[in-house]
């Protein structure tokens, strides 16, 4: 199985991992996302620094899955790894992969048993 990009969701995530990677803040790109009204991952006008934290940290988003997750699906990439990489750095994280993340798939689509998410940024196809 292969999880692909769902909009408008999805482009959201490209936007705040882009604008991480120029060295934009979390907190700044959260007023300017409330300002527009862009809903949270949860349907809420609100974000949380940590939400946004987590998307830019997602390994799924170049295609990674956390080692529980290899073996049931494949992620396709929303950004590509240089670009989710100059983000890791701008926020202080290493040059390489990153591990695993207990807020993966923050915006991943919910399809099928084990796969207790709520909104979707993936789309689960066979």
């Amino acid at each position: 199985m292969t999880q692909l990009p769902m909009e408008p969701q999805a482009s959201v995530v490209r936007e705040i991992i882009s604008r991480v990677a120029q060295g934009q803040g979390i907190q700044p790109i959260i007023r300017e996302l409330e300002g527009r009204g862009v809903r949270a991952p949860r349907g809420g006008p609100r974000w949380s620094w940590s939400v946004v934290h987590d998307i830019v940290r997602n390994p799924a988003y170049i295609g990674k899955a956390t080692a529980d997750e290899e073996e049931r699906v494949a992620w396709a990439p929303l950004v590509p790894e240089s670009l989710f990489f100059d983000a890791q750095r701008s926020l202080g994280g290493s040059d390489g992969p990153p591990g695993t993340y207990p807020a993966l798939s923050l915006l991943l689509c919910a399809v099928g048993s084990g796969y207790g998410m709520a909104a979707g940024c993936l789309q689960l196809v066979t």
